[in-house]
């Protein structure tokens, strides 16, 4: 009887030792999903400011010639001034539309992991329930 009680706790105390490796392992695994989906998402926004950054090089460049060829006609109609008035305006509010896109890439919850969100609150409903 005592030999049974002996293997009785001894079990006991590998099923703790087994439990908490397993918690061990399974944070460690929260942590690497992290990591990986934090990367994917770093990896994404340094994309979105290369593209954004390509876009804004290329287009200026183009932009600028086209608006000086526009300016120019413009400019047999009216006054030169009113007519790069007119097409600076244009410009930035094209510039600003081109912003606005650039920042939505960039939104908070573009940016957010959620499958890691999720794991981790799969995970603490688990734990929850078996403690």
């Amino acid at each position: 009887m005592s030999q049974s009680r002996a293997d009785s706790t001894h079990s006991l105390g590998e099923i703790a030792r087994g439990l908490a490796s397993d918690v061990q392992d399974l944070i460690r695994g929260e942590i690497s999903l992290a990591r990986a989906e934090l990367d994917q998402k770093l990896q994404r926004v340094v994309m979105a400011s290369v593209w954004l950054l390509g876009g804004a090089l290329l287009g200026a460049a183009g932009l600028i010639v086209t608006l000086l060829g526009i300016a120019a006609v413009l400019g047999r109609t009216m006054p030169i001034w009113a007519a790069l008035l007119i097409v600076g305006s244009v410009v930035i509010i094209a510039g600003a539309v081109f912003v606005k896109c650039g920042m939505g890439m960039l939104s908070v919850q573009n940016l957010t992991p959620e499958r890691t969100v999720a794991n981790l609150q799969k995970d603490a409903v688990m734990l929850k329930e078996h403690t």
